[in-house]
């Protein structure tokens, strides 16, 4: 399925978090200069992902399936350049986060010390965030309307994405992204990667809320990078051991 990925795929691997599925606020558009026919429930998509954009905060809860077993993701942003991702291992309970404020960004282990990142990593990061988040997606996907649901007692408009058949995938077992929208915000709610038969367990699922009390600041407990290992001089030339032999 084509997909764009948002920043925190790229944040997870530099922390050591298992890459996840990515979660999609658009698709990356076709190479084809041919004019596409107007499909209302794809621009219904992309004006959700756009006042999404466009809100000053928000924060996205993630389910999901990685190489080492069952994961969650919780990914707050104060646009245009503040960020707090936690990445935990279900089983192991092991966790990760990332701290970007600006161009300046934080990475801790568990419940352990902050360390700066390195700044070329940071600036990776504000430009990842500035090109997945902020900028504009020209082709979210085609996607049809699946009428109106509920989830968690509101009232949403539920989208299928339509895609081809990836290799070794049949109509059986192909996964397909539904797209959740508020009735009454025009704002997502939720987008899911799911298995015909398997829609009770989704293998990627994503939520979207806006906490009125979220805030992201630099760390307190920042601990400088232990400094590199400084290499051992080479013995001077002539000189013996001390074994006196």
């Amino acid at each position: 399925m084509r997909r764009i990925a948002i920043a925190v795929l790229s944040i997870a691997s530099y922390v050591g978090v298992a890459q996840a599925e990515p979660v999609p606020l658009g698709q990356e558009p076709e190479a084809s200069q041919a004019k596409k026919e107007p499909n209302p429930c794809s621009d219904q998509v992309a004006a959700s992902l756009q006042k999404l954009r466009k809100s000053s905060w928000f924060r996205m809860n993630s389910n999901m399936l990685t190489e080492n077993g069952p994961s969650t993701m919780e990914v707050d942003y104060i646009l245009p350049d503040r960020m707090h991702q936690k990445v935990t291992n279900t089983l192991t309970k092991k966790s990760s986060e990332i701290i970007l404020v600006g161009r300046e960004a934080w990475s801790r282990q568990g419940e352990g010390s902050w360390t700066p990142m390195p700044a070329n990593i940071a600036g990776q990061l504000q430009t990842q965030v500035q090109e997945s988040v902020l900028a504009e997606q020209k082709d979210v996907g085609a996607y049809t309307c699946n009428g109106k649901t509920k989830i968690d007692g509101h009232d949403v408009m539920s989208y299928r994405l339509e895609s081809e058949l990836a290799k070794g995938e049949t109509i059986k077992n192909q996964t397909y992204r539904m797209f959740y929208v508020d009735v009454m915000t025009g704002l997502p709610v939720s987008n899911a990667l799911l298995v015909p038969g398997r829609d009770d367990k989704p293998v990627f699922k994503t939520s979207y809320t806006f906490p009125l009390d979220l805030k992201i600041e630099p760390p307190k407990d920042v601990v400088p990078p232990a400094p590199a290992a400084s290499p051992a001089p080479a013995p001077a030339q002539g000189a013996t051991s001390d074994t006196g032999k």
